[in-house]
This record gives structure tokens, sequence and C-alpha cells, in this order.
């Protein structure tokens, strides 16, 4: 009788890693865990809001769904990429508002990845230094020679709400 001994231990860091979508901003690498991205679309034709806060493009309509349309540019304070040399997209993400789950589009300049990284590869964010996305950042990966940002994505929507007196 042969006995057949499995190493688990790849199965098990396998199961822990966490995949994330990785995603251009405004020159800045940035991830968003996968489960909270429906879907990416090409950018589409945006209805305007009138007296919508500046880092509301718009609205579309998915399959008859009206969602709105963030660039997170001016909520981080980014500048306008003037240079683009493809066409901008938009993630569709589920936000945390309270007890409401929100369908939300987020302008993104591209996205080049879905990857896989273990729990130990997120690295807690320093206090200091990332600008006004500080507060939005949840935690640092280490890729390609610099960091992606992890956002908090409730906590980006949650925060863009209260400062329009609103949930976004």
């Amino acid at each position: 009788m042969v006995d057949v001994v499995m190493d688990t231990s790849v199965d098990s860091d396998r199961d822990r890693a966490q995949s994330f979508v990785v995603f251009r901003l405004g020159g800045e690498g940035y991830a968003l865990e996968v489960m909270r991205v429906q879907e990416v679309l090409d950018m589409q034709y945006l209805t305007e809001v009138p007296g919508g806060p500046r880092y509301l493009l718009g609205v579309i309509n998915l399959r008859g769904r009206v969602v709105p349309v963030y660039d997170l540019r001016n909520a981080f304070g980014l500048s306008q990429d003037t240079t683009r040399t493809r066409a901008p997209c938009v993630l569709i993400v589920e936000t945390a508002l309270g007890s409401d789950v929100q369908i939300t589009g987020v302008l993104v300049d591209r996205v080049s990845d879905v990857l896989e990284f273990s729990p130990e590869e997120v690295q807690p964010p320093p206090q200091l230094g990332l600008g006004k996305a500080t507060p939005f950042v949840r935690g640092l990966i280490r890729h390609q020679g610099g960091f992606l940002l992890v956002l908090d994505v409730d906590r980006v929507f949650s925060t863009l709400g209260s400062l329009n007196g609103e949930g976004a």
C-alpha cells in the first residue's frame, strides 16, 4: 500500500491570497479587491448632473439602472491628464454606505491587471505623505519597483458623500 502525501501549504497559500484589480489614475497605480469590481466598461455617454459635486462626472445607463460616475482625481488632488493616449474606462464597483450596497462608477485611465497578493504583501499605509488620498488608502503593495495604493472604496464614497452633504 502506498500512502499519498499532498503538500497542502501551497493550497492554503493560494486560498489566502486575495485578487486585486490593478488600475492607473493620474500616473499612480491603485488596487481594488476584485470582489468589489463588477465590470470594466469603455467610457460611454455621460449625462451631467446640474449642481452635482465637482468629482461627479455624471450618470450612465447601465442596463436600465442609473449609475453615478466619479472622477477621483479631484478628491485625491491629482492633475487632469491632458496627454492621454487611450480612452479612459469606468470601473463599476460595489460600495457599502451604511447597510445599503450601491453600484458606482469610477473613471480610471486604464485597467492593467488582475493580480493575487497574500495578506502579508499588503502593508499598512504611512500616516503622512500620500496627500489628499491618505484617508482613502487602506494599504500599500510593492509591485514592479513601486507601490500600488489599495483603496478603501467604502471610505472613499462615504467621505465624498459627507463632503457633499449626502450619500455619494
